[in-house]
Parts: structure tokens; C-alpha cells; sequence
């Protein structure tokens, strides 16, 4: 991500800067690398670490949000989970959603090697990355990715 990475060298709102997570520079750089797909009424947009995505940043203005946090609940902690365990944590993470009253769109996460196989995730409309990182942290995630309503996609580190 380069200069456009927030998380370089520095921690705010809820960010682990790359230089002190816990996770692997090989994590973090597949994390970089990979794709997050948002199911937007009027089609798919990709998303990558680094770029805006104008079509997902014009649903979130429609909705007067700060951004969205693009996050699952599959395989916590990066551990394998089977697809059992992965769809009730996923049931758990959309009630949480939809009891808070966010605003929300289905998507998936994955990478072009096909290496990880593609996980259910969740564009969620919120307020803010502390917000994006507190709902990352509940469901056990590594990282979430933040796309504020303008500017590039941003990795957000949590452990």
C-alpha cells in the first residue's frame, strides 16, 4: 500500500501499525494483495488495499457515513475453521449488524492464487475506524478493511 497505508509507523483510532502487529509481513502482504468483493445494487465492485472505490464510497454518501468496515467472521484469528463453524459465525456477525441497525451490503474476500478459498464477509456502514476495529476484535479478526467515504482503501491491523 505504500504511502497510502495509514498504518505505517503509526497507531490511531483502533490501528496496530504494520511495524508492531503480531502478524507476519507475509500475512500482511496478502492481506494487501487480496480482493474484496461488495455486492452494490447495481453490481459487484472489487476492492483493494491502496484505492478508492467510488461505486461503494457513493453508496456509503447516499447514506451519510463516515465509511464502512468490510469484515467477516470466518476463520478467527486466521485459523482454518470448517464451513460449519464459519456460516454460524457468520449468522452471529450479521444479527450483531442488523441489531445495531447498520446499514450493510454481502460480499467476499480472497486472493487472486486462489491460495484461500473466498470467505462471506460484510460491508458494514459505521462511523468511524475505531468502530470498524472494535467490530474486527469482537468476531476475532486479524485485520479489517476500512474504505472511509473518500480517499483509498485502508488494511486495518488489530492484533
Amino acid at each position: 500500500m505504500g504511502e497510502n497505508d495509514a498504518n505505517e509507523g503509526k497507531a490511531s483510532a483502533g490501528r496496530e501499525p504494520a511495524g508492531r502487529s503480531r502478524l507476519s509481513a507475509a500475512l500482511i502482504a496478502a492481506y494487501r494483495a487480496a480482493w474484496y468483493r461488495v455486492e452494490l445494487p447495481e453490481g459487484a465492485e472489487t476492492l483493494r488495499i491502496g484505492a478508492p472505490a467510488p461505486r461503494t464510497q457513493a453508496w456509503l454518501g447516499a447514506r451519510g457515513c463516515a465509511g464502512a468496515a468490510f469484515v467477516t467472521a470466518c476463520n478467527p484469528r486466521g485459523q482454518r475453521q470448517d464451513e460449519a463453524a464459519n456460516a454460524a459465525a457468520m449468522a452471529r456477525l450479521r444479527a450483531h449488524i442488523e441489531a445495531q441497525g447498520w446499514p450493510f451490503l454481502a460480499g467476499a474476500g480472497g486472493d487472486d492464487a486462489g491460495g484461500w478459498a473466498p470467505e462471506p464477509s460484510f460491508l458494514v456502514a459505521l462511523d468511524g475506524v475505531a468502530r470498524a476495529a472494535e467490530l474486527g476484535r469482537m468476531f476475532e479478526q486479524n485485520a479489517v478493511v476500512w474504505v472511509p467515504a473518500e480517499g483509498p482503501a485502508q488494511l486495518v491491523l488489530l492484533r
